[in-house]
């Protein structure tokens, strides 16, 4: 049984009000929309009753979902306003985060040396992504740390896929420029 055949059976059985099914649809997709609220608010346990919020949805509207085309962009959504809503509420604008960008891990056949450089390389990443602007680093990071597809970025933030694209470049652009002078630094360091 394929992926998506699979979420279809969950999707049934919970429409059939089995908890069961809804709980294997909360642990499937529960990482995914805990890092992605991330990027929009920094408090945990905001972040926490964000995600309480969308999954009570899900579980209210549980008679609909078959008519979902689209559950991964619909979830991504719906966690987007709910987190926007939470930000325009308190009127305190908090700024988009990287909790940790898996770029890799040290090997323990590593040298020290080489650890350091690999830690100092993480490091000039996630400073580079963070000085990107605010849409052209969430467009970035949902492509590349969530693995979204372009169509499924434009569909989730209410864009085209054209602007989508265009902000990849952009960001693409601004990352190996930024990183060039970092590297260049870093290596005039050692």
């Amino acid at each position: 049984m394929n992926n998506s055949n699979e979420l279809n059976a969950i999707l049934k059985r919970i429409s059939e009000n089995d908890p069961y099914a809804f709980r294997l649809f909360y642990d499937k997709f529960y990482i995914q929309i805990y890092r992605f609220a991330s990027y929009f608010i920094k408090n945990n346990e905001t972040k926490e009753e964000i995600i309480s919020d969308v999954f009570f949805s899900i579980w209210q509207n549980r008679l609909e979902l078959l008519n979902i085309d689209n559950i991964v962009a619909y979830l991504f959504t719906i966690t987007r306003n709910r987190a926007l809503y939470y930000i325009n509420k308190s009127k305190n604008i908090e700024s988009l985060i990287i909790d940790d960008i898996p770029l890799g891990m040290a090997s323990s056949d590593l040298t020290p040396e080489e650890i350091y450089i690999n830690e100092e390389l993480v490091l000039a990443i996630q400073s580079a992504i963070n000085e990107l602007p605010e849409r052209c680093k969430l467009i970035f990071l949902m492509a590349k740390e969530e693995g979204l597809k372009y169509r499924e970025i434009a569909e989730i933030l209410s864009i085209s896929e054209k602007t989508v694209n265009a902000q990849i470049v952009i960001a693409i652009k601004k990352l190996a420029y930024i990183l060039k002078k970092k590297i260049i630094v870093f290596l005039a360091i050692i």
